[in-house]
């Protein structure tokens, strides 16, 4: 099938060769044929005749002298005859040969004759089916070891990129945001909210029909987290929380409202292949305490590994630099396994593929600031319920959120401005919102790229950009990325309509455009 595939590959692309020559030709006899039409040459004036030459007078010519007749050459004399050769003698016939003799007839072989080659071919078919049977299994052995290679491989590339990613691709949380800070739970306050609970721990959380989707199975040491959670957390921190808890390997995303707190969802999580608190770069741990949301990305920006969908968090926070953890790209992200999650990560929390997006869609733009809670899950919770400060939880959430807010507003006006140059069409202007020394469009570099938008802002009299759903989705001391919806028109209708990334990047403490990258607009709707 590959041989027929390449074979009609070939002929198509001969025949498309052959009728781009074809249709090369035609139109450079067309153009040829135009130009001479206007470009006739005018005719030339007649010139005047010439004036007839004098007949010159013919020159007298000498008469040569009569050469005298050349002498008759003397006749030869004939050559003698050849003397005629005598004949041979002729030979006298050969005598006629006998007659062969009648071979005798053979007499019929019988099996003893052919024993002997059939045990010499049953040796040479033995011989060929143990070949046969040898380069089978070593295919096999082949194929098995070249899967096994391939699954160490993959394992390898999650244990490089799911914990701390590739540092091209993670963006560092800034040193001086602000971000959560733990503090100590009032005494007792874990042993009363255990008291509390009913004796019958086989009671679900909250009743069937309030839940859309009924958590997994999990052991009755996680519902008493939970029930301890819902009675610590005060109503109005926030729309959204999520609590992990690693030992049940269970995510709950929760809804607060006026009753209270309820599990909205919980979904099956992997966690970092070591067990205990993240405490230096590389450990493979995922970090435990409250953490937020700061950052989102979309599947357009993330490789196999991460899934459709992550959430950044700020790790490392103030607690986390104060007690020196190192370590940095903590996210909540899809699984390259589709439908499951990895059975491990580098400290990351990874969802199946569809939960990601169903949590994507779930909490759509009110993803800021959400509070991420991530114990271990020991000892009911005890341990880690009394380093949650839950009064200063939604303090820390609205600084979050206000600083969110402030940079939303500034990045926004900043591309509403960089809008306004292009829709002006002045390449000066325009060109004052990219840094020129590293900005690339794929292959094209800054002096490309300005060219070919210089070239577009002559040929139209008109350019119109609109903008929607502007979103700040990253944040950093030394760059941004923010996300909108462009449609793109001119006075000659050449409208497009597709979402726009911009990463900017600070130079001398101002924010330029590093790369400009177009991506699927429905991404955005997530």
């Amino acid at each position: 099938m590959r041989l027929w595939e390449s074979i009609n590959r070939y002929v198509a692309f001969k025949v498309k060769e052959a009728e781009f020559r074809v249709h090369t030709w035609r139109r450079s006899r067309e153009i040829s044929r135009a130009y001479d039409t206007q470009h006739t040459r005018p005719e030339r004036p007649t010139k005047p005749p010439k004036p007839e030459r004098a007949v010159k007078p013919p020159r007298p010519r000498l008469e040569r002298a009569v050469k005298p007749p050349r002498p008759e050459r003397p006749i030869k004399p004939p050559k003698p005859e050849r003397a005629v050769k005598p004949l041979r003698p002729e030979r006298p016939p050969r005598p006629p040969r006998p007659p062969r003799p009648p071979r005798p007839a053979r007499a019929p072989i019988g099996f003893g004759k052919l024993a002997p080659y059939a045990a010499k071919g049953a040796k040479v078919l033995g011989i060929a089916v143990a070949a046969f049977l040898l380069v089978c299994g070593a295919v096999f052995a082949f194929q098995r070891i070249s899967v096994s290679m391939a699954v160490a491989k993959s394992a390898d590339a999650e244990k490089m990129l799911d914990d701390e990613g590739e540092s091209a691709a993670l963006q560092n949380i800034p040193e001086d945001a602000v971000l959560p800070e733990a503090a100590v739970l009032p005494e007792g306050f874990a042993e009363n909210a255990a008291a509390a609970l009913p004796a019958d721990t086989s009671v679900p959380l909250e009743p069937a029909a309030a839940a859309p989707a009924a958590p997994p199975p999990a052991p009755a040491t996680d519902r008493r987290i939970v029930e301890a959670f819902r009675a610590g957390i005060p109503a109005g921190v926030s729309d959204w929380l999520m609590l992990v808890d690693k030992a049940a390997k269970v995510i709950y995303l929760m809804k607060g409202g006026q009753s209270g707190w309820e599990v909205a969802k919980a979904y099956p999580i992997a966690t970092g292949e070591n067990d205990g608190r993240k405490m230096i770069e590389g450990d493979k741990k995922t970090p435990e305490g409250v953490y937020f949301i700061v950052g989102r990305k979309h599947r357009s920006e993330l490789t196999n590994i991460y899934g459709p969908a992550a959430f950044i968090l700020d790790y490392p926070n103030e607690d986390d630099r104060r007690e020196r953890r190192t370590g940095h790209g903590i996210w909540v992200h899809g699984s390259e396994r589709g439908g499951i999650p990895p059975l491990f990560t580098q400290g990351c929390v990874a969802l199946p593929n569809p939960d990601i997006l169903d949590v994507a869609g779930t909490v759509k733009s009110d993803w800021p600031g959400i509070p991420v809670i991530i114990l271990s899950g020991e000892e009911s919770g005890k341990k880690h319920l009394a380093s949650v400060d839950f009064g200063k939880l939604k303090s820390r959430r609205e600084e979050v959120v206000a600083l969110h807010n402030e940079k939303q507003a500034e990045f926004e006006a900043l591309v509403l401005g960089w809008k306004s140059a292009w829709e002006a069409r002045d390449i000066s202007e325009y060109s004052d919102f990219y840094l020129a020394s590293m900005f690339m469009d794929g292959p094209m570099r800054w002096e490309a790229f300005r060219d070919r938008k210089k070239g577009l802002f002559d040929a139209y009299s008109a350019i119109h950009v609109d903008l929607s759903n502007i979103v700040l989705t990253e944040y950093t001391n030394s760059s941004a990325t923010v996300k909108f919806n462009q449609v793109y028109n001119t006075n000659r209708n050449n409208r497009m309509e597709n979402a726009k990334r911009l990463i900017f990047r600070k130079d001398q403490g101002q924010w330029k455009i590093y790369r400009e990258i177009p991506f699927p607009k429905e991404e955005l709707l997530l």
